[in-house]
C-alpha cells in the first residue's frame, strides 16, 4: 500500500479535483482521480447496452470488463477492455450518466476496491472523491474536507462550463449543485460528510493557489508531527529493549517450534504426510506460499514441512468472538494470533492489512496464504484471486506454489471433524522477482493456477487416484 495517502473530500465545484491535482504535483505524489474511475464504469456499462436501473446487471458488466487506470502527468489515463477512453469518459451523455453508478451499493463498493487497488501500486497518493477519508481509505495518513456556499460553488461550475462553449444560467447551475448536495449527503451508502479526523477548509473567498498553499502546510505540519511520534515512539522502544522484550521474542520464537513439531508428529502419525520439494524454498529473504486450499488443515500442513517460520492470513472473523461459545473461540483466536496469524477481511482491499503484510514481507519473513479465497467444494483447484504481483513488487518477495492433495478427502467443506487419510504436500519451482516484475496480476493469477492444478493431477495419476477434468 502507499507509504502516504491523502484524501480530499467535498461536493461539487468545492475545488477538491484542482486542489488535489496541484497538491499530488508538489509532492510529487500520484494523482488519483476518483470521478475518472465513475465516469470509465458509466462508459462500460452504457456501451453494453446496459438498464441504468438495473444493479445486477450493471455489476455483471463491470465484473466482467478489463478496466485500467494510470495516471500520467497528473491526469488519469483509462482503458476498457484495451482501448484508450480517457476522452470519451468526459462526454457530458456519461457524466449525467454517472449518477446510476454512484447510488448503488454494490458498485460504490466495486470501485472502492478498484480505487484501494490503484493506490497500492503507488508510494504517494492524492486522491479525491466523496468517500475516500470515511469509507474507501479510513487509514489515510491526512485527510482533507473542502467546502464552500453553493452560490461560490455555482459561480465556479458555471466558468467551467463557459471554457467548454457552454452558456449555463447561474440560477440553473446552483439549483443542480444543491441537489446534487442533497442527494450525496442523503444517501445510505457512503454518504457525503467529512471524516471525524479530516481537516476542514473553506474555500469561498480563497483563491485556488491560497488553498493548495494552505493544505501543503496542514501535509508538512502533520508530516512533521508523525515524524516526531515515530522518532519519540523509536527513543522510547530503543530505552524498553531489556530483558524482558527479549525474553517474550524469545517465548514466541520457541512457542512456534513446539507448535509446530506436535502438529508435524500429528500430521505425520494420522494423515501420513509426505512433503516433496523443500529445496525450492528460499533459505533466506521474503517469500509467499500460494497454495491451494483444501480444508482447515492446509496452514498447518503447509508449515509442518518448512524450517522457517511463517506468517499465516486469516480471515478477521475467526479473532471475534461471538455471543455463543465465545471462551472456545477467545482460545483459537489467541491460538492462531501467537502463531503470527493476520487478520484480514474477506473479499475487500484491506488496506492495514495490506501494509502488515508488505512490513512483514520487508523483513525477511514467509507469507503463507491461499488464493483462491475460500475451500474447494469438490477437491478442484479454483481460479486464482489476483493481489499477489501487488505484494511481490513492493516487498521483492519471491511466489513459491503449493500444491496440497488429499486434505480434501480428510476434512472436506460438509464435515465437522477430520479423519484419517494419505496427503502430499508439493513445492513447486519459485517465481522470481524479476519476473513477476513482467507480468500484470491478472496472468500471474492465471500461471500459479495452471502451474498447481497440472502439479495436482500429475500426483494424482502417480497415486493412482482420478486426475480433475479442467477443461
Amino acid at each position: 500500500m502507499a507509504d502516504l495517502i491523502i484524501t480530499i473530500d467535498g461536493p461539487a465545484a468545492s475545488g477538491k479535483s484542482s486542489v488535489a491535482c496541484r497538491l499530488a504535483e508538489k509532492l510529487d505524489a500520484t494523482f488519483l482521480d476518483t470521478g475518472a474511475m465513475y465516469r470509465a464504469v458509466t462508459l462500460a456499462a452504457m456501451q453494453s447496452g446496459a438498464d441504468m436501473n438495473d444493479e445486477d446487471e450493471l455489476l455483471r458488466i463491470v465484473q466482467k470488463s478489463d478496466f485500467q487506470f494510470s495516471a500520467e502527468q497528473g491526469k488519469m489515463t483509462v482503458c476498457i477492455n484495451g482501448v484508450d477512453v480517457t476522452e470519451q469518459i468526459r462526454y457530458p451523455e456519461v457524466t449525467a450518466s454517472s449518477r446510476y453508478i454512484a447510488s448503488k451499493a454494490s458498485l460504490r463498493a466495486e470501485l472502492v476496491r478498484m480505487q484501494r487497488q490503484f493506490a497500492a501500486r503507488e508510494k504517494k497518493i492524492v486522491t479525491e472523491g466523496r468517500d475516500q477519508g470515511t469509507v474507501a481509505f479510513e487509514d489515510a495518513d491526512i485527510k482533507f474536507y473542502l467546502t464552500a456556499d453553493s452560490h461560490q460553488r455555482a459561480k465556479r461550475r458555471q466558468a467551467e462550463l463557459k471554457e467548454k462553449g457552454d452558456a449555463e444560467n447561474l440560477e440553473r447551475v446552483q439549483k443542480a449543485i444543491e441537489e446534487r448536495d442533497k442527494s450525496d449527503e442523503s444517501r445510505t451508502v457512503g454518504p457525503l460528510k467529512p471524516a471525524d479526523d479530516a481537516i476542514v477548509i473553506d474555500t469561498t473567498k480563497l483563491t485556488l493557489e491560497q488553498v493548495v498553499e494552505k493544505v501543503l502546510r496542514c501535509v508538512e505540519d502533520g508530516r512533521r508531527k508523525t515524524e516526531d511520534r515515530r522518532q519519540k515512539m523509536g527513543d522510547g522502544i530503543q530505552k524498553s529493549e531489556n530483558l524482558s522484550s527479549v525474553l517474550c521474542h524469545l517465548i514466541s520464537v520457541v512457542w512456534y517450534w513446539i507448535a509446530r513439531w506436535a502438529c508435524r508428529v500429528f500430521c505425520v502419525f494420522w494423515f501420513r504426510v509426505r512433503v516433496y520439494g523443500r529445496e525450492n524454498v528460499p533459505d533466506k529473504g521474503p517469500f509467499i506460499l500460494a497454495s491451494n486450499h483444501q480444508s482447515y488443515l492446509d496452514p498447518v500442513l503447509c508449515g509442518v514441512g518448512l524450517k522457517r517460520r511463517l506468517t499465516f492470513l486469516a480471515r478477521d472473523t475467526l479473532f471475534r468472538n461471538p455471543e455463543r461459545d465465545a471462551l472456545r473461540h477467545k482460545f483459537f483466536a489467541c491460538l492462531i494470533y501467537s502463531l503470527n496469524a493476520i487478520p484480514v477481511k474477506r473479499d475487500q482491499a484491506d488496506v492495514s492489512s495490506i501494509k502488515t503484510i508488505i512490513a512483514r514481507l520487508k523483513q525477511g519473513w514467509g507469507i503463507c496464504l491461499f488464493p483462491e479465497a475460500t475451500r474447494t467444494k469438490n477437491g478442484k483447484i479454483s481460479d486464482f484471486k489476483q493481489g499477489l504481483g501487488l505484494l511481490c513488487r513492493r516487498s521483492q518477495a519471491t511466489i513459491v506454489p503449493v500444491l496440497i492433495d488429499g486434505a480434501f478427502e480428510c476434512w472436506p467443506r460438509h464435515k465437522k471433524i477430520f479423519s484419517p487419510g494419505n496427503v502430499t504436500v508439493s513445492f513447486g519451482q519459485v517465481v522470481a522477482p524479476e519476473q513477476i516484475r513482467d507480468m500484470d496480476d491478472k496472468k500471474l493469477a492465471e500461471a500459479l493456477t495452471d502451474t498447481l492444478r497440472q502439479m495436482q493431477n500429475q500426483f494424482r495419476l502417480k497415486q493412482g487416484k482420478q486426475p480433475y477434468d479442467y477443461f
